[in-house]
């Protein structure tokens, strides 16, 4: 009996299941479309976004935190104290956000290289969460208060780091979430956090450094 060669899967995902034998065919006319209709076609599940147009929405409304933060400092001229205090207040909050964040990102990197667990780093991740928040919400509310110079291009360059670590750790946490529901995670989802882990240190050292160089 001749087999009938089965059918490849459409482009868009979806596969047709047919018969595994030419008798199995219905006949032809108007019995045998009917027939055809019948055939069950199984579509692929979609593959789960990284992260949801909610989250990505969430991410960027950060971007308006940072722009409040931006027209208040123009408006602000606070008195010298107040300057050497937010001062202080700045550097802290480097210390608390670069600090937590590089915590996660140890943990990271030790699974990398086989002496940990992803559960260990998502874990670290959500321990450390709020720290990261509040290092980063205290640099925005303290850079307020220390009359930046928006005419240097290097000023601006920070501010727009501020911002990319505001929208990658909205982000990284989405993305960590759907981590820890996960017993074996796929690459796809993997590649987007180890993205978004690069992208955060890139844009923490910046600002730091641009920070240092900068200060007055």
């Amino acid at each position: 009996m001749r087999s009938w060669p089965r059918r490849r899967p459409a482009s868009d995902g979806a596969a047709l299941t047919l018969p595994a034998v030419a008798g199995a065919l219905p006949p032809a006319g108007p019995a045998g479309q009917a027939g055809l209709a019948g055939l069950a076609v199984v579509a692929r599940p979609q593959r789960e976004p990284i992260v949801t147009r909610a989250e990505l929405a969430l991410a960027f409304s950060t971007l308006i935190v940072l722009a409040g933060v931006v027209l208040g400092s123009a408006l602000v001229r606070p008195p010298p104290a107040v300057h050497t205090a937010a001062q202080f207040v700045h550097l802290a909050c480097v210390v608390l956000g670069l600090g937590s964040v590089l915590a996660v990102d140890w943990f990271g990197l030790r699974w990398q290289l086989g002496k940990g667990t992803l559960r260990e780093v998502v874990t670290t991740a959500a321990a450390l969460a709020v720290p990261i928040w509040l290092g980063l919400g205290g640099l925005m509310l303290s850079g307020m208060l220390l009359s930046p110079d928006y005419a240097s291009t290097i000023t601006l360059v920070k501010v727009a780091m501020v911002g990319v670590a505001g929208v990658v750790g909205v982000l990284a946490l989405a993305v960590s979430r759907r981590l820890a529901a996960r017993t074996t995670p796929s690459r796809r989802l993997l590649r987007a956090g180890l993205l978004m882990a690069a992208t955060s240190q890139l844009a923490w050292w910046t600002a730091t450094v641009i920070g240092f160089l900068n200060r007055s």
